[in-house]
C-alpha cells in the first residue's frame, strides 16, 4: 500500500514537476547550483527520481531548452499574425521576444547559454531556428513590401537578434540603467533603424 502511494505520488511528479523545481532552484540560486540532488530535494524525493525521467542533468535541460524555444517561437508568431502591417509585425516580434525574456529569465539563460549554462552551439542553434524562421517571415514581408530583393533575410535576422539579444543579456547583467524599460525602448529603436536603412537601400 505504501508503495503505491509512492508510484502514485511519483506520477503526479513526473517530468513537468521536475522541470519545474529546477527551474525554481535556478530562479532562487542561479543555474549554477542546480543539481540533480537539489532537483529531486524541491518535490520531496532523492536524486534516483529524477533519473526516472531524465538520463542526467544536462538532458533534463535539453527538454527546458526544447520547451522553451517552442514557446518562444509561438509568442514571435502569434505577435507576427496579430499585427495589422509588415511594420508593425517585425516591432511586434522585438516586443514578444523581450517580454518572454522577462516573463521567463531563467528559461532564457537555458536556451542562450546563460548564467553558467552551456551547450554546443549545435545543439542551440537547431532548436533556435524556429524563432529565427519566425522573424525570418517578418522581416521578408516587410522587404517584400518595400519591393527589396529578399536574399539576404538570414543576416538580416542574425543582425536584429544580435541587437535585442544583446539587450536582454545586457540587462540580465544588470548593466543597462533603465532596466528592462530601457531596454524596450532600445529594441524598438533598433527595429525602426533597421526599417529606416531598408526602405532607403
Amino acid at each position: 500500500m505504501a508503495e503505491e502511494r509512492k508510484q502514485t505520488r511519483r506520477k503526479r511528479v513526473g517530468k513537468a514537476g521536475l522541470l519545474s523545481a529546477a527551474r525554481v532552484v535556478a530562479a532562487e540560486e542561479g543555474w549554477g547550483a542546480v543539481t540533480v540532488r537539489k532537483i529531486a530535494e524541491r518535490v520531496g524525493y532523492r536524486a534516483p527520481v529524477v533519473y526516472e525521467y531524465f538520463e542526467s542533468k544536462d538532458d533534463l535541460l535539453l527538454e527546458l531548452l526544447r520547451r522553451g524555444f517552442a514557446d518562444l517561437a509561438g509568442a514571435v508568431r502569434a505577435a507576427r499574425e496579430d499585427a495589422s502591417d509588415p511594420e508593425g509585425a517585425l516591432y511586434g516580434v522585438a516586443r514578444a521576444y523581450l517580454r518572454f525574456a522577462w516573463a521567463s529569465p531563467d528559461l532564457y539563460q537555458v536556451m542562450y547559454g546563460l548564467g553558467g549554462v552551456g551547450f554546443a552551439a549545435s545543439e542551440t542553434w537547431e532548436k533556435g531556428q524556429r524563432v529565427g524562421d519566425e522573424v525570418g517571415r517578418a522581416v521578408e514581408e516587410v522587404l517584400r513590401g518595400y519591393g527589396k530583393v529578399t536574399t539576404d533575410v538570414e543576416e538580416e535576422v542574425l543582425a536584429l537578434w544580435a541587437a535585442v539579444h544583446g539587450l536582454v543579456a545586457l540587462t540580465m547583467a544588470g548593466r543597462m540603467g533603465g532596466g528592462e524599460e530601457q531596454a524596450e525602448r532600445l529594441g524598438e529603436k533598433a527595429v525602426r533603424d533597421a526599417l529606416i536603412a531598408w526602405r532607403s537601400g
